[in-house]
This record gives C-alpha cells, structure tokens and sequence, in this order.
C-alpha cells in the first residue's frame, strides 16, 4: 500500500511537471509566432531596389496557429488549475471529467496548429523539389526561421499535454481498477 501511494504521487507530480510545460511551451509558440515578421529590401536590376514586409498576419494558417496556441494555453492552464486545486477530479461537465476533455482540445489545438504551421513553411519554403522559382524563405530566412521554431515548439506542448494526460491517467496506480478516468 505504501508502494502505491507513492508511485501515485509521482506520477501526480510527473503530471503536473508536463502541464507546466505544456502551458509554457503553448505560450511561447504563440508568441513567437505572433512576433514572426520581417522587412525584405530586394535589389532590383538597376539603382533602385524594393522592399516588402512578410508577416505571420498574411497567412491564414499562421493566423489559426496564433489562436489555437492561445487557446491551447487557456485549455492547458485550466486543466493546470483543475489538476493541482481540485485533486479529487470531481468536476464533470455533461457526464464527463472535465481535465481530460481539456487536455484531449489542447492536444487537438496544438497538434493541428504545429500542423499548418509545418505545411505553411514548406508551401512558403517553395517545397522540397528543385526546379522552383525563388520563395519566400530564400529572401526572408529569419521569418522562416521563426515559422519552423514556433511549429517545433508548438509539437512539443502537444506531446507535454499527452505526457501530462497519460501521466494523470497513471496516477491512481498501475491497475485499470486504480485509474480515475475510465470511460
């Protein structure tokens, strides 16, 4: 018995060390893509040259990507509160715990976002077969830059909720009798 309690507790501080930074990593997406712009001054033929802004707000998959990393951080933060505070998961929302409903949306969120985040670089990025004329990322590398470190970012909050989620899951022991959520 005193073995598991104690094996409960650490898989309750396991979860609770993932949804901190689930909720930091969500936070830090967000806002590296919402920082992500760059003023491009491209040398025409002659003496003039032109200039041109690149910006996460011209996209809207970057523009989800913003909102779903700022949800996802609601949701992480909620269920944060919900996990530390109240221990006893007692609160259900329509016959269902409300933490896990939490972690499945933030899941979704971020996982989706890291998602459009990836595909926007790469159609931006002009893909990865040759013979494309020049893109985007050619001119404005640091933008692009940002686009691939917040999407890196945001994958790895998904994957800090899922841990935090499976970790939860684990904490009333390592029997399905033990386990708080089953539907």
């Amino acid at each position: 018995m005193l073995f598991s309690s104690m094996a409960e507790e650490v898989w309750k501080a396991l979860s609770l060390l993932f949804r901190i930074a689930a909720l930091g990593l969500s936070l830090a997406a967000a806002i590296v893509m919402a920082t992500a712009s760059q003023l491009v001054i491209g040398g025409g033929g002659g003496h003039e040259s032109s200039s041109y802004s690149v910006s996460f707000g011209q996209y809207n998959a970057l523009r989800y990507f913003v909102a779903a990393g700022a949800i996802s951080a609601v949701c992480s933060a909620a269920a944060l509160y919900l996990f530390a505070v109240r221990a006893d998961f007692t609160v259900v929302v329509v016959s269902l715990p409300l933490v896990p409903v939490l972690d499945a949306a933030a899941q979704g969120f971020l996982f989706s976002a890291a998602g459009a985040a990836f595909a926007t670089r790469d159609v931006v990025g002009g893909g990865t077969s040759a013979g494309r004329g020049s893109s985007v990322c050619d001119a404005a590398g640091a933008f692009c830059g940002r686009v691939t470190v917040a999407a890196a970012v945001c994958a790895f909050a998904a994957v800090s909720v899922a841990t935090a989620a499976l970790a939860s899951r684990d904490a009333g022991g390592g029997s399905s009798e033990g386990r708080r959520f089953e539907w």
